[in-house]
């Protein structure tokens, strides 16, 4: 099949997170299993503006706002190009739904007469950010761009329950390039991978700290100036390592002793599953995506916004290495066998040739 794939956000995008990640994974296991895929995203500074990576045709546009602002991207003559490359190609598959670029390519795939298939990435609820704007921009566009869809695409069942209409659930796969060489020796205390967002509740790690006085913090990701000053207090014990590339990355997690993830809302989650590759025990907040996945691991989850049961159960890992192993052993294994690249891309190969088969039926 021919597929056009438009991301807002791809690799090397690393500070984007999840989606850069999931829509990479997925285009490149696609091509590796004999498909034409072509990606339209938005460039990075330094990043070539066409180029064939591991088998994916990837055409990365200066957008606007520039791509380093944390706002909706767009870019000029986006929607025109998008249509004459939908008309090249079986279908379409969009990733969020709340940008310039997911916007464009609805109104594209429609004027040309392709059908294509939206992924949210959990990113249909508010989450309590920003909402007014979210509420509006909906009524605006992004409505359209889920009502165009002819299918849509959940990661987890909690997000599929969070969506307007079925979606057919197709998990992320789980890879970290390096994860197999990081493993190592642990010893080095907690780390946090994501951002400042709300979302991800990266703040109750102080109260944490502030209970743990022998433990070290490694924060991983872009955060700003005023994230940083809540930690003041606890600041000689925390390490700010920034954005990492996979490989760092990996090594960040192998030197951790626990991952802590506390986000809420999550609808997948890799950072505990890439962390388990990597040797490390990811303890979750359990009240969605992130921890329906890692319950079915075998992995440590904990009720959300609850401090105390977080502490608790830091605790007992931090003092039993035993636990930690076997969590984590666990976790690894269930990525390993349920959570790969190629078995995403055989049940959207299937969701894609389902589509097709119905729009065939509908025709003749």
């Amino acid at each position: 099949m021919r597929v056009l794939h438009v991301a807002p956000f791809f690799e090397p995008a690393w500070e984007r997170g999840g989606m850069a990640r999931a829509a990479a994974g997925l285009a490149r296991a696609l091509a590796a299993r004999g498909h034409e895929v072509t990606v339209v995203t938005t460039r990075p500074r330094g990043s070539p503006a066409e180029e064939i990576a591991d088998g994916v045709r990837v055409l990365r546009w200066s957008s606007w706002p520039p791509f380093e602002r944390r706002l909706v991207p767009w870019a000029p003559g986006l929607r025109r190009r998008i249509e004459t490359l939908a008309r090249g190609v079986d279908v379409g598959h969009v990733h969020g739904h709340r940008t310039g670029f997911a916007t464009a390519a609805s109104a594209a795939f429609a004027a040309a007469g392709a059908p294509y298939v939206l992924q949210p990435h959990g990113t249909y609820p508010a989450h309590g950010q920003r909402a007014l704007a979210k509420r509006m921009f909906d009524r605006l566009a992004g409505a359209s761009v889920v009502a165009r869809a002819a299918r849509l695409v959940a990661v987890s069942e909690a997000e599929a329950r969070d969506l307007p209409r079925p979606a057919t659930v197709v998990p992320n796969g789980v890879e970290l390039r390096g994860a197999s060489a990081a493993r190592g020796a642990r010893g080095q205390g907690l780390l946090f991978v994501g951002n400042d967002s709300r979302q991800k509740r990266g703040l109750q790690l102080v109260p944490l700290l502030a209970a743990l006085p022998e433990a070290r913090l490694d924060v991983v990701g872009a955060f700003g100036e005023g994230f940083r000053r809540v930690f003041a207090p606890v600041a000689g014990r925390v390490t700010w390592s920034g954005v990492l590339a996979p490989a760092e990355l990996a090594h960040a997690y192998a030197r951790a002793d626990l991952v802590i993830h506390p986000a809420v809302g999550e609808a997948f989650g890799l950072v505990p599953f890439e962390a388990a590759l990597c040797g490390a025990d990811p303890v979750v907040a359990g009240d969605h995506g992130c921890g329906e996945w890692l319950r079915r691991a075998g992995g440590a989850t904990v009720p959300p916004d609850d401090p105390g049961a977080l502490l608790a159960a830091v605790k007992e890992r931090l003092e039993d290495h035993a636990l930690r192993q076997r969590e984590a052993d666990a976790v690894a294994r269930f990525a390993a066998r349920e959570l790969t690249w190629e078995s995403a891309a055989r049940r959207t190969e299937a969701l894609y040739a389902d589509l097709l088969a119905a729009r065939r039926r509908s025709v003749a």
